[in-house]
C-alpha cells in the first residue's frame, strides 16, 4: 500500500471529516498552489483505489467519493498527521523562534528539520531571518555546531517576542475561540501546547478566568488575550525557574503605588493556585494588566493618557500626512507597534539605552520612511517630554514598512478575460491566471462585444487584438491562451505598476544592504522550496541513452512537469548529441535543457541498474551509472538559473555532492544542495 505524505493526508482527512471543498479554500488552508495539490490528489488516489474511493474535481470543488465503511477505515487507516509539516514558511519560523525563547537548553536544528520535514539547509535559511527579527528587538541569537542554538538576551525583550510572536502566528479570531473554549480548528490547540504544554494552558485559562471574574473585569477581546499571554508566559517561566529582573526602587514603587493594588488580588489567585511569583514578576505583571500606561519619573508613575492602541494610530496618521499616503494600520503593525511603543516608554523612563545595529540599513533602505517616522515622533511624544532617540525611530520604521510592504501585496485587482478560441480555453487561461497572480481577486469571461463596456476592470487579458493601437490601451494585455512566461512578465510589470505609487516609493533600496539581502534570499527560499519539492530519485533499467531518455521524458510528464513529453525527449537528444556530458572519471551524466512546456524546475536522479556506455572527452566512451537530470523553463528567473549553474558547477570539482548523488537519500540530496547554494 502506497505510504502517503501528511499533505496528502490532510486533504483526505479535510474532504472525509469537511465534505466537498472549494479550491480556493483548500489552497489557502494548505498554504500551496492549486497545481500543487492536483500532483498530491494524482498520488493520493493511488492509495484511495484500494478502498474503491477517488478523489474527483467538480465546478472549482474537490469531493472524496466512496461509501461510509470505506471513508471510515481511510480515516481509520491514515491517522494522525504530523503538525509540523503542515505550517507555512512563516509559520514555521515563528513555531521555532517560540521554541528557542522559551526553551533553557540550546535546541539542535535536526529537531526542527524532523518536526518541519525539511532539511537542515532550509532550517539553516530560516534561521537567517530570524536572527534579523531578533536582532531588531535587542536580542542575540546564537548558533554553535554540537552544541544547538539558543537567544541571549533580558529575560523582558524575551518576553515581549514571545507575545509579539504569539500575535503573528494565527489571526486573533482563531485564537479567541480556542482561549474561550468555543469551536475551535484543533491546530490551534495543537500550537498553543506544543508551545507551554497542556498543564500550562489550563492553568493559565482557569486563572485568567478567576482574574476576570472578580479582580479586572477586562470586556476587550484584545486585551483579554493580551492578559492570557502574560499569565501564562509568568506561569511556564515560573517553572523553569526563570524570572523577570527589575530594578529595586522602581518595583517598590510600582507595588506601593495605588494604581497597582490590584496586583496583590491578582497574586493570591496565583498562589492559591499554586504559582508563587516573586516581586519582579509581580510588579511586571501589573504593569502590564492594568490597561493603562504610564511614564515613570523620580516623584513616581505618571498615566500616559492615551492607549498605545490610540497612540500606534496617532504615529501612523502623522506619518500618512507627512508623505501624502494612507497607511493602513493592520492588526499585525496595530498590535507590533504598540508593543514596541510600550518597550520604548519603559526603556526611556527607565534612562536604558537601546542598541539598534541595523540603524545605517534602515536610514539607506527607508530614507524617506525614516525621516517621516522621525518628524511625527518629534511632533506626537513632544507631548509627554519624550525624545526618541534615532535608534528607537529605526525600530518604528520597519514596523512601518514592513506594513507598507503588506499593504502593497493586499491590493486587490477586477480583471477581465476575453478569449474567442472557446469558453474552455477561457476558462482555463482564468485559472492559471488565478494561479500566478494572487493580487487578482475576480476574474470574469467576455467577448469582444464587451471590450468597450470594460470600464469596471483594472485590466483586460486578450487572447487578441481589440483595436489597431492596443498599447494606446494602458489596461489591455495581449497574450498567448497558453499564458507563456513573456506573458507573465507583462501582466506582472503592469500589476508592479499600478499597485506601486512610484512617485512616493521610498521601499525600494538605492544599492545593495543587509535587508534587501535578506529579501532576495527569501525569493531563493521560495525557488529553493518548489524546486527541491519535486526532487525525484529513481532506479532504472535501461539498453541505451535513448531508453533512458525516453524513460526520463515519461516520468516528468506523469508527475506534471512538462505538458510535452515528446519535445522534451527531443530537447534531451539534441544536448547530447553536442557531446560533454558526462563528467569525466565520475561515471555521472548531467543531462540538461530549457522548454516553455516545463510547468516548474525540475532536478531529478536517474541510478542505473546496468551501466550504459556514454561519450565522454574527445571520442573516448565511459559506464554512466548515475544520471543527473536538471531542467528549467526558456524564460526562467534569473535566481533559478544562477542555482543550477551552481549545481552543475559542483559536479566538477565536489567529490562529496558526486557520492551523494549515487548512493544519498532524498534528505541526503537535498542538503547537499542547500549546503551547496549556501555555500556560494
Amino acid at each position: 500500500m502506497k505510504e502517503l505524505s501528511d499533505r496528502q493526508k490532510f486533504i483526505i482527512k479535510s474532504l472525509i471529516e469537511k465534505g466537498p471543498l472549494n479550491i480556493e479554500d483548500l489552497s489557502k488552508l494548505m498554504n500551496i498552489s492549486k497545481r500543487t495539490i492536483d500532483r498530491e490528489i494524482h498520488d493520493a488516489n493511488k492509495f484511495l483505489k484500494n478502498f474503491r474511493c477517488v478523489i474527483t474535481e467538480n465546478d472549482l470543488r474537490y469531493e472524496i467519493n466512496g461509501s461510509d465503511e470505506s471513508l471510515k477505515a481511510i480515516n481509520k487507516e491514515i491517522g494522525a498527521i504530523s503538525y509540523g509539516s503542515l505550517l507555512s514558511q512563516e509559520q514555521r519560523q515563528i513555531y521555532m523562534t517560540l521554541q528557542i525563547l522559551l526553551s533553557n537548553e540550546p535546541l539542535k536544528s535536526t529537531y526542527f528539520s524532523y518536526l518541519f520535514n525539511v532539511s537542515e539547509g532550509t532550517i539553516s535559511m530560516y534561521l537567517d531571518k530570524v536572527e534579523i527579527w531578533l536582532k531588531v528587538r535587542n536580542l542575540e541569537l546564537v548558533r554553535k555546531r554540537g552544541i544547538g542554538i539558543k537567544v541571549n538576551g533580558s529575560e523582558i525583550d524575551k518576553r515581549k517576542a514571545v507575545i509579539e510572536l504569539m500575535y503573528n502566528y494565527l489571526p486573533l479570531d482563531e485564537m479567541l475561540l480556542y482561549l474561550y473554549g468555543e469551536e475551535y480548528n484543533k491546530y490551534v490547540s495543537e500550537f498553543f501546547n506544543n508551545i507551554f504544554s497542556n498543564e500550562v494552558i489550563e492553568l493559565a485559562k482557569k486563572i485568567v478566568r478567576q482574574i476576570n471574574s472578580s479582580i479586572l473585569k477586562i470586556n476587550d477581546d484584545n486585551n483579554y488575550f493580551a492578559m492570557f499571554l502574560h499569565i501564562a508566559t509568568a506561569i511556564y517561566r515560573y517553572k523553569q525557574n526563570e524570572s523577570i529582573m527589575l530594578n529595586k526602587e522602581i518595583v517598590d514603587d510600582i507595588l506601593s503605588s495605588e494604581e497597582f493594588n490590584f496586583i496583590y488580588n491578582v497574586d493570591e489567585v496565583m498562589k492559591n493556585n499554586g504559582i508563587v511569583l516573586n516581586r519582579d514578576e509581580l510588579a511586571y505583571l501589573a504593569i502590564h494588566l492594568n490597561g493603562k500606561k504610564y511614564i515613570y519619573e523620580k516623584e513616581g508613575f505618571i498615566e500616559l493618557g492615551i492607549t498605545l492602541d490610540d497612540l500606534s494610530k496617532e504615529l501612523i496618521e502623522e506619518v500618512s500626512k507627512i508623505l501624502g499616503i494612507n497607511i493602513k494600520c493592520d492588526e499585525q503593525l496595530l498590535y507590533g507597534l504598540s508593543q514596541h511603543l510600550e518597550t520604548l516608554i519603559y526603556r526611556l523612563s527607565m534612562g536604558l539605552q537601546s542598541r539598534n545595529t541595523l540603524i545605517d540599513q534602515i536610514k539607506e533602505y527607508y530614507s524617506e520612511l525614516f525621516e517621516a517616522v522621525n518628524k511625527a515622533c518629534r511632533l506626537i511624544f513632544s507631548k509627554y517630554n519624550i525624545n526618541v532617540p534615532a535608534e528607537e525611530i529605526g525600530y518604528i520604521t520597519m514596523h512601518v514598512g514592513a506594513a507598507i510592504e503588506r499593504q502593497r501585496t493586499e491590493k486587490k485587482l477586477k480583471a477581465l478575460v476575453i478569449c474567442p478560441n472557446g469558453i474552455g480555453t477561457a476558462k482555463i487561461l482564468s485559472e492559471k491566471l488565478k494561479s500566478v497572480f494572487p493580487e487578482i481577486d475576480s476574474i470574469d469571461i467576455g467577448s469582444i462585444r464587451e471590450k468597450d463596456e470594460a470600464n469596471d476592470y483594472n485590466l483586460i487579458i486578450s487572447t487578441v487584438k481589440l483595436y489597431d493601437n492596443d498599447e494606446s490601451n494602458d489596461n489591455i494585455i495581449i497574450v498567448s491562451p497558453f499564458l507563456t512566461l513573456a506573458d507573465i512578465k507583462k501582466i506582472r510589470e503592469y500589476i508592479d505598476d499600478i499597485s506601486l505609487n512610484k512617485e512616493n516609493n521610498y521601499l525600494i533600496p538605492f544599492k545593495m544592504n543587509s535587508i534587501n539581502m535578506i529579501e532576495n534570499q527569501n525569493r531563493k527560499i521560495k525557488y529553493l522550496d518548489e524546486t527541491l519539492e519535486n526532487l525525484n530519485i529513481k532506479n532504472i533499467k535501461a539498453k541505451d541513452l535513448d531508453e533512458i531518455i525516453d524513460i526520463i521524458a515519461d516520468e516528468i510528464f506523469e508527475i506534471k512537469i512538462t505538458t510535452d513529453k515528446d519535445e522534451i525527449k527531443d530537447l534531451i537528444k539534441k544536448r547530447e548529441m553536442m557531446g560533454n556530458t558526462v563528467i569525466p572519471g565520475s561515471n555521472i551524466a548531467l543531462l540538461h535543457t530549457r522548454s516553455d512546456s516545463i510547468l516548474v524546475p525540475y532536478i531529478g536522479i536517474y541510478r542505473l541498474i546496468n551501466p550504459v556506455k556514454m561519450r565522454s572527452i574527445g571520442f573516448s566512451y565511459e559506464d554512466v551509472d548515475t544520471i543527473l537530470v536538471m531542467i528549467a523553463r526558456k524564460k526562467e528567473d534569473n535566481t533559478i538559473l544562477e542555482m543550477l549553474g551552481e549545481i552543475s558547477i559542483a559536479l566538477v570539482d565536489d567529490e562529496e555532492f558526486k557520492d551523494t548523488l549515487k548512493t544519498g537519500s532524498i534528505d541526503d540530496v537535498k542538503n547537499i544542495i542547500i549546503k551547496i547554494l549556501n555555500k556560494n
